[in-house]
């Protein structure tokens, strides 16, 4: 019985491409083919006209979503290129690497070298609060993702609430193992500390009220400018991490390290937004004051948030540094940060 062959295809001359997107370079990337276009307007792309609204005729996305103004939203482009693909690998290979070493470190016996006073404050009481903190800013930055007007700006920043997400999981699936290597591990008292202890409470305050934000952008601004910079970096670098390691927790400084990975992704495509909005030929100079004015106003409540914060800094039994000067680190970070970016930095309070 013959085996049917198809034919071979003739080889067309020339080399031709298709493409409905305007790439930055002379070809789309991947990332450009797989993000731009996704989030269609009557003004690009859906010429028809909006197909659904809000019940109460509302467009499904509006330019009064914030105050800053861009000439060209969809112009912006991620540099790290994210894609949920290759995001969801590396998550995955990330997870995997971290459940090694918590394996590893029970095989090893590593978890008891950690001091007991430590385990007992410094994680079972303030580490195991800190989750908290990432799911309010994963709320806030659900709502900014939906009013982002372009998919290149809507992507990252749901990349970034999804690290908020998996972060807070993190450490709870850490309580899990702190439980295993210390049968009197009790972290049971995290909603109260949460509630009404005072080293909390300007942290609460700043979340709170980077929730209640209507405009997407001054989210992004609040987080990833000034929240996230000083007291996520006082926190969880400055005292999670370090005080961890002089209290001879080698466990802890271990996820906050896979977090930070993530930080500093998110660093470099809010640094490209902002100079995307800085370098806007019509509406440049309004988005430099604006968003120096929001760096004012959420510095205020993030240096709140650090000061409240101080005296964990003296219960642990090694300090690794003092507040004083933790603080002055990250403030110094936060300086070069938004000089680099053209910004102003705001006076310390």
């Amino acid at each position: 019985m013959a085996v049917y062959t198809a034919p071979k295809r003739t080889t067309l001359s020339g080399n031709r491409t298709f493409t409905w997107v305007k790439p930055q370079g002379k070809r789309p990337t991947e990332y450009e083919d797989l993000t731009v276009g996704q989030q269609s307007t009557p003004a690009q792309y859906a010429f028809q006209g909006w197909p659904v609204r809000f019940d109460d005729g509302r467009d499904p996305y509006t330019a009064d979503a914030t105050v800053v103004r861009c000439s060209d939203w969809y112009a912006f482009r991620d540099p790290n290129q994210t894609m949920q693909r290759p995001y969801i690998a590396g998550m995955n290979e990330s997870e995997k690497a971290l459940e090694r070493s918590f394996a590893g470190a029970h095989a090893a016996g590593l978890f008891a070298f950690a001091d007991e006073g430590w385990v007992r404050t410094g994680l079972a009481q303030h580490y195991m609060t800190y989750p908290f903190v990432e799911y309010g800013l994963f709320l806030a930055l659900c709502y900014a993702e939906r009013e982002a007007l372009s998919d290149t700006t809507t992507f990252p920043i749901v990349f970034e609430a999804a690290d908020k997400l998996r972060h807070l999981q993190g450490v709870v699936y850490y309580s899990f193992e702190l439980e295993e290597a210390f049968p009197w591990f009790d972290d049971s008292t995290f909603m109260t500390a949460w509630m009404t202890d005072p080293v909390w409470q300007g942290a609460r305050k700043a979340v709170e009220n980077i929730i209640a934000l209507n405009d997407w952008m001054e989210i992004v601004v609040a987080i990833n400018l000034c929240f996230d910079r000083l007291f996520g970096d006082l926190a969880k670098v400055e005292y999670f991490s370090r005080f961890a390691a002089a209290n001879g927790d080698v466990v802890t400084p271990i996820l906050i390290a896979s977090a930070e990975a993530d930080s500093a992704r998110t660093d470099r495509w809010t640094a490209a937004l902002i100079e995307h909005l800085l370098d806007d030929p019509k509406h440049g100079s309004h988005n430099r004051t604006l968003i120096n004015g929001w760096v004012e106003k959420w510095n205020a409540y993030a240096l709140e948030a650090c000061n409240a914060f101080a005296p964990v800094f003296d219960q642990a039994t090694a300090q690794a540094a003092t507040f004083a000067t933790a603080l002055d680190d990250v403030m110094r970070k936060q300086a070069t940060y938004l000089e680099g970016l053209g910004l102003r930095v705001p006076a310390a309070a």
